[in-house]
């Protein structure tokens, strides 16, 4: 992607646009579907926390690693 148009996104929402940013939002939103799934017991309660465990896990790994973007330093 050309830095130009991702300086030129960043600028004008004065909020970075890049998928890095929206994964903890896309994990909670999962995280919501998988507990929602087992209420509704269209998944056993066995793979309702299985399922939410993995997700909080990615969601802490993310935390870790969020520096990791090229945009974070205009932050």
């Amino acid at each position: 992607m050309d830095t130009e148009t991702t300086e030129k996104k960043y600028c004008e929402t004065k909020k970075c646009c890049c998928f890095c940013h929206k994964v903890p939002g896309i994990l909670v939103i999962l995280i919501g579907v998988a507990i929602l799934l087992g209420a509704l017991e269209v998944i056993t309660p066995k793979v309702e926390w299985i399922a939410v465990g993995i997700l909080v896990i990615l969601l802490g790994l993310k935390k870790m690693c969020s520096g990791a973007c090229k945009c974070c330093d205009k932050a």
